[in-house]
């Protein structure tokens, strides 16, 4: 979901397409009014009718239809763009009810995000760029490799590491007697002989807490809504009456943001609905203290286990953003 799929992209362009037929209408009546009436050009016959007074209104020389058109279509100009921009804060903000979203806290701390899961999500890199295939369900843990330069699988369940060793004939690694635990923060990498990662498996139980203090990133699933709460706390709650400081989680290759204020206990929330894949960056758009430059991380869009992101569920700039609107469809 870059820039250019959301709603503020769409009515980007809207704004810009009118401000420039009316910059080309203010200009160019402009340039002509400064050619025709400039000095040395000869006079206009009766010249002393268009004479100005300050205080007084030239009533012989108007034109009621030109006038009243100066002020007819600038309004209807501002009442339209007005719509527009208020439908996409709708499209926007608006979840309906009945909508079941990928729910994640956000917390701003002096100086990190943490990610507090509130639903689980196992998710893998796409097979079909890679050539490899992690399968874990019950006590069998199988990783194909077929046409890969994978050799090695490292395995980590609940912090504790276990690394196993590709069978290259095969071109596969068959673990028995490894229960999979959906309760547990479970990560599979795949590796080639020099180290290099080449797949990724993981998944993140409800109440997984990740840090850009550690160096991890938010990740969400593709081709369905998501929804970021979004708290200010202190980092050492040891003094009741600190309450944090101002944040503001900012994604600027999507062009969204939200703030995040210190004391509100039900926070703000930012929705979304990505469709492509990729790592996009995360940065604080609000002067947070001494370390502000280091409230910077990543948002990861991954597929979830057997899915992919191949369907489009963005708004495309070359259909109105009315016609998203009334399909539910958001940036």
């Amino acid at each position: 979901m870059p820039a250019e799929d959301t709603v503020f992209n769409v009515l980007y362009d809207k704004y810009m397409f009118w401000s420039i037929v009316v910059g080309i209408f203010t200009f160019g009546w402009m340039f002509l009014a400064m050619i025709r009436y400039r000095d040395g050009v000869e006079p206009v016959e009766n010249m002393e009718k268009y004479h100005i007074e300050v205080g007084s209104f030239p009533v012989d020389s108007h034109n009621t239809k030109l006038e009243v058109m100066f002020y007819v279509l600038p309004t209807i100009l501002v009442v339209w763009l007005t719509m527009m921009a208020l439908a996409s804060n709708t499209a926007v903000w608006t979840i309906p009810q009945d909508e079941d979203t990928f729910n994640v806290d956000v917390v701003g701390k002096q100086w990190f995000w943490e990610f507090h899961y509130q639903d689980q999500l196992t998710w893998e890199d796409d097979p079909r760029a890679t050539h490899i295939d992690v399968n874990w369900t019950g006590g069998m843990l199988m990783v194909h490799a077929h046409g890969s330069d994978a050799t090695n699988v490292t395995v980590e369940v609940d912090g504790v590491e276990q690394e196993y060793s590709i069978d290259l004939a095969a071109e596969m690694l068959s673990i028995s007697g490894n229960y999979f635990d959906p309760n547990l923060h479970s990560v599979v990498t795949v590796f080639d002989a020099n180290d290099n990662l080449l797949h990724t498996w993981e998944h993140l139980p409800n109440g997984t807490i990740l840090s850009t203090a550690g160096g991890q990133h938010l990740i969400i699933p593709c081709d369905e809504s998501s929804t970021l709460d979004l708290h200010s706390r202190p980092h050492d709650e040891s003094n009741p009456a600190y309450v944090g400081v101002q944040h503001s989680f900012w994604l600027p290759e999507w062009g969204v943001k939200e703030d995040l204020v210190p004391g509100l206990e039900s926070g703000t929330v930012m929705t979304f609905e990505p469709d492509d894949s990729g790592t996009f960056p995360i940065r604080c758009a609000e002067y947070c203290g001494l370390d502000h430059s280091k409230m910077i991380g990543h948002i990861d869009i991954v597929a979830r286990d057997g899915e992919t992101c191949d369907a489009d569920v963005g708004i495309q700039k070359t259909v109105s953003h009315s016609d998203h609107a009334s399909t539910g469809d958001e940036h």
